[in-house]
C-alpha cells in the first residue's frame, strides 16, 4: 500500500521524537519511500528535525510541547493515510515489519505487535489483564508497534488519552476494544539491528498500567474536536490541557 503525489497516501507512519537525531536518521532511511512520514516532535534541542528534513525531505513535521501522548495524538491527526502506523524512533520495531502490521488491518481495525522476547512475571500479569480488557490475546503489553484504520479515529476519543505517556498504545487498543472495534495481535515483531534495548519495565510501571486499564470505561470517551495542530508549525499550548 503506497501513496504518492497529492493523493491521499495509503499508509502514514507517525514517529514521535525528542532528541532522536541518530535514531531517526537510521529509521527514516529504512522506511519504504512510498509511506507518508509524519514526525511529531516534542521540542528537540539537538539536530533531530534537521536530520528528518535531510533524510526524508517530504516528511510532514508537527511540533508541540512534549508529552508522549500528546505527540502521538498530534501525529495521528496530521497523518493523511488510510492506514496509520505508530512507530518509535528508537528502532524497537524494525521498519521491515510494517507491511505485516498494515496487512493485519485487512481483518482488524487495530493491530498490535508482539516481540519474541521473554516476559517478567509483572509483564505476564499485565498481559492477562490486557487480554481480558481487549477480548483478544495480548502477549507483549509494552510493544509499541501499532497500526489502525483511519476510519477508527473518530470513535477513539483521542485527546482524552494524551494524559498517558508510557503505555499509550495499549490504552489506545483498550479504547478500540471498548468501542466494539476489532483488535488483533501480530506476533514475532523484530527490532532493528541497531536498537538498544531498555531495562525491563518495573513492577510499579506494570501496576500503573493495570490501574489505567481498569479505569478505562466507555463513558470516558469524549467527543472532542481535533487539535489545531499545524504541519511544520506549532500546536497551540491550549492543546496540552487534555
Amino acid at each position: 500500500m503506497h501513496g504518492s503525489g497529492t493523493a491521499r497516501p495509503a499508509v502514514s507512519v507517525v514517529v514521535p521524537t525528542l532528541n532522536e537525531r541518530r535514531n531517526v536518521e537510521r529509521l527514516l532511511t529504512e522506511l519504504d519511500p512510498g509511506y507518508e512520514v509524519v514526525v511529531s516532535d516534542g521540542g528537540s534541542v539537538d539536530d533531530t528535525l534537521d536530520a528528518v528534513r535531510r533524510v526524508r525531505p517530504d516528511s510532514r513535521v508537527v511540533t508541540q510541547g512534549w508529552s508522549r501522548g500528546t505527540s502521538m495524538v498530534a501525529g495521528l491527526h496530521a497523518a493523511r493515510g488510510d492506514a496509520l502506523v505508530l512507530l518509535e524512533a528508537d528502532g524497537s520495531t524494525c521498519p521491515s515489519e510494517l507491511p505485516r502490521m498494515v496487512m493485519a488491518l485487512d481483518d482488524a481495525d487495530l493491530a498490535r505487535g508482539s516481540r519474541p522476547a521473554r516476559r517478567s512475571v509483572a509483564d505476564a500479569a499485565l498481559a492477562a489483564v490486557a487480554s481480558a480488557r481487549l477480548g483478544t490475546r495480548v502477549t507483549d503489553p509494552w510493544c509499541g508497534a501499532t497500526a489502525l484504520r483511519r476510519s477508527a479515529l473518530p470513535r477513539l476519543g483521542l485527546p482524552d488519552l494524551t494524559r498517558h505517556a508510557a503505555g499509550f498504545e495499549l490504552l489506545l487498543a483498550a479504547r478500540a476494544a471498548q468501542e466494539g472495534l476489532a483488535v488483533c495481535e501480530v506476533p514475532g515483531i523484530r527490532a532493528a539491528p541497531w536498537h538498544q534495548p531498555y531495562p525491563t519495565n518495573s513492577l510499579a510501571e506494570n501496576s500503573r498500567m493495570i490501574k489505567a486499564l481498569f479505569a478505562e470505561r466507555r463513558s470516558s470517551v469524549r467527543t472532542v474536536p481535533a487539535p489545531r495542530a499545524s504541519v511544520d508549525g506549532v500546536v497551540p499550548q491550549a492543546y496540552d490541557r487534555f
